[in-house]
This record gives structure tokens, C-alpha cells and sequence, in this order.
């Protein structure tokens, strides 16, 4: 039913469309102009990038959004992360999604923790976040300037011991295309 289709060149335009959509660059941390060449150039850099891994989140056959492991430190075993859901007939699956993604996340890269930020104003995904066992470790006030105004970002941090105890979620197993 869910499965994560590596990112490729083919999915560009369909990413650029979701990204610039109102209801889904309100709650990122940057606003990106819909530029297909620039979407090219940012593909290549972070295609290139060994602490970087996108995937296209698609839901019975239909692409729905994407989800992204960033910030990958292998050393420190942490990473951060962040997903969006483009389609919006699709949006009341993004509640479960994160589950998927820290089941395959933990054990593949062997992670002691990963970390996320949630823009203010965006109190569903930070409920959810709190639901899966997140720590709210601080806000950074006034972090983010957009539309002509400033915005608080909340830091979160999982570990995946809090992860694993929660034991709620341990049979969202879904398919992760390397």
C-alpha cells in the first residue's frame, strides 16, 4: 500500500509542483520559486550528497509527496529529517508515514537518534511528533524570515531507544527503494 521510490530526474516537476503549492511552503523553512532548471541544479547537488537520501512517498500506485533523511552523520549515529505530502486527497495519511520511515530508518543506518524541526504555526505536525515519542528540546525564536515576517522553530530530537519502547507503530514495515 505505501512504499519510497528513490528520487529521480522524473519526478522533478512533479516535486517543484508540490513544493510551491501555498498549503505545503507555509510550513517549510524556505520558499523556492517554481523554476524547473534550479530544481535540476538542486537534484544534482543533493543526487551528489552522501548525507542526503529523498525518496517519493506513493500511496496505493499514486505519488503523494516526499520524504527526506538529511544532516546524515554516521559517526554520531543521527541524522535529521522532513516529509510533506503534495496531494492533499492524501493528507490524512501523513500522520502514519513518519512510522514507515523510523522502522526502516533505526535499524538500515543503525541511527542512536534523528532530529526535526517544526515551523510555528504548524501544531499538527508537532503534536505528531510529540506522539511518536519526540523530546521538544527548544525553540530557536524568530529563526525563520519569510513573507515578511519572523518564525519560531521548534527542535525535536527521537531516539531510537524512546522509539523502540514507544512500540506502538512496530508493524508499519513498507518498502524503501535504494
Amino acid at each position: 500500500m505505501i512504499r519510497f521510490i528513490k528520487l529521480r530526474e522524473e519526478h522533478l516537476e512533479q516535486v517543484l509542483e508540490w513544493r510551491t503549492r501555498e498549503d505545503v511552503t507555509r510550513f517549510m523553512n524556505t520558499d523556492i520559486e517554481k523554476n524547473l532548471v534550479k530544481q535540476k541544479e538542486w537534484f544534482k547537488r543533493i543526487s551528489a550528497s552522501k548525507s542526503d537520501k529523498y525518496w517519493i512517498i506513493e500511496i496505493k500506485g499514486v505519488l503523494v509527496g516526499l520524504i527526506s533523511l538529511n544532516d546524515i552523520d554516521l559517526v554520531n549515529k543521527r541524522a535529521s529529517w522532513g516529509y510533506y505530502i503534495g496531494e492533499e486527497k492524501y493528507r490524512l495519511y501523513g500522520g502514519i508515514i513518519p512510522s514507515y520511515f523510523y522502522n526502516y530508518i533505526f535499524p538500515k543506518y543503525d541511527f542512536h537518534k534523528i532530529t526535526a524541526e517544526v515551523i510555528a504555526g504548524n501544531d499538527n505536525v508537532l503534536k505528531l511528533n510529540l506522539l511518536h515519542g519526540y523530546r521538544h528540546v527548544g525553540t530557536y525564536k524568530d529563526h525563520i524570515f519569510k513573507n515578511d515576517s519572523f518564525f519560531d522553530i521548534h527542535v525535536l530530537e527521537l531516539l531510537k531507544d524512546d522509539w523502540i519502547r514507544l512500540g506502538k507503530f512496530t508493524k508499519k514495515i513498507a518498502e524503501f527503494e535504494e
